[in-house]
């Protein structure tokens, strides 16, 4: 069990005194990583762990993320033997892409793909 704040954040699995500090990037919730995040870390075992107060931190920021989220749905359609999106006629405006100028793609795991513009 972890013991008061007042006496410090014990790991409940090594029973060893946690240290607060940031970790870098961590995803409260997939697709929504949040970057410089507050966190007690067991310095034996790495267990991370969260006080109510650093996770209600951290859902308002994923909350707020979520309310800023730019993207768009499209359907994936055939033309011959490939597959097609359709770029937004906005997306295009806030890009600058232009017909026929190439990108390219880069796959993400099995999570999808970033297009970027070529110069």
């Amino acid at each position: 069990m972890v013991k008061g704040i007042e006496e410090g954040i014990f790991c409940a699995k090594c029973n060893v005194k946690m240290k607060l500090g940031v970790l870098p990037k961590y995803n409260y919730e997939d697709g929504y990583p949040l970057h410089n995040v507050k966190a007690y870390q067991c310095p034996r075992c790495n267990k991370i762990f969260f006080t109510e107060e650093q996770a209600h931190e951290m859902e308002a920021r994923t909350t707020e993320l979520k309310e800023h989220e730019f993207g768009f749905e499209r359907t994936v359609t055939l033309s011959g033997k490939s597959l097609m999106v359709g770029i937004p006629a906005e997306l295009v405006e806030h890009l600058h892409i232009k017909k026929g100028q190439k990108v390219k793609i880069f796959p993400i795991a099995k999570e999808g793909f970033i297009i970027k513009k070529t110069y």
